[in-house]
């Protein structure tokens, strides 16, 4: 064998040996980011009901971090990460100035999420309360609704989150907004007993009065009106 062939082969094998190790070290960080991932959602799945212990959340907060750190162009994980910051501001007692910054890192996660897969509508429907949160019902927010209609159009979790930013900006909202509002409370009532979660969101936006006078008029209605749950919370 030439020397020439022998240069060539030794420079084949060390290419695949590079090559093999790329990909076991690339696998090996996927796997590591996947553990953290599943450790953030289990330590979330701990927190039941309105006792957010804020402990239990930073746990989260760190692993879900640590999980993208590892493979940062997951939408899972910008995701979840997402919705971990979402639930620690909602028990912050941080100021105005870092209240709005932190909607804005919740903001710029859920871009980067929706950027990297755009077939997931609930992304789509968390974008548009973070941003209604910070700017209201605008034209952007009602954007992002459709986005997330369209690509989820039979979602509870769409449906309710129209439903909770109509609700929450009640005063304020357009023509076309109550239209979207209607139409996503139609949608939401033929889900059944999940429906019940349209009371809790009321509730926590203090509208429970606004959406049981909804309810009260209407053949699609009807089934909601019958059940358990209007005779409980709309009394």
């Amino acid at each position: 064998m030439s020397s020439t062939s022998k240069v060539f082969k030794y420079v084949n094998v060390l290419v695949l040996t590079l090559i093999t190790l790329a990909i076991c070290y690339t696998s090996l960080q996927s796997m590591r980011a996947n553990a953290w991932y599943f450790n953030a959602k289990n330590t979330l799945q701990e927190i039941t009901g309105n006792n957010i212990d804020i402990q239990q959340l930073n746990l989260a907060d760190d692993a879900i971090s640590l999980a993208s750190s590892l493979d940062p162009t997951h939408p899972h994980y910008l995701q979840l990460m997402a919705h971990v910051k979402l639930l620690k501001l909602a028990v912050s007692t941080n100021q105005a100035d870092d209240i709005a910054a932190s909607y804005q890192q919740i903001e710029q996660l859920l871009l980067e999420s929706v950027a990297l897969r755009e077939t997931w509508s609930e992304t789509w429907i968390a974008l548009a309360k973070v941003v209604s949160y910070q700017n209201g019902p605008t034209d952007r927010v009602y954007d992002y609704i459709q986005q997330a209609k369209l690509v989820g159009p039979y979602k509870i979790e769409v449906h309710l989150g129209a439903i909770e930013v109509a609700l929450m900006n009640w005063q304020q909202i357009s023509p076309k907004y109550k239209a979207l509002y209607v139409n996503e409370l139609k949608l939401a009532a033929k889900h059944g007993h999940k429906f019940s979660r349209a009371f809790e969101i009321a509730k926590q936006v203090d509208a429970l009065p606004i959406l049981c006078l909804s309810l009260k008029f209407g053949a699609h209605f009807e089934p909601v009106r019958n059940s358990w749950m209007f005779k409980k919370q709309c009394k």
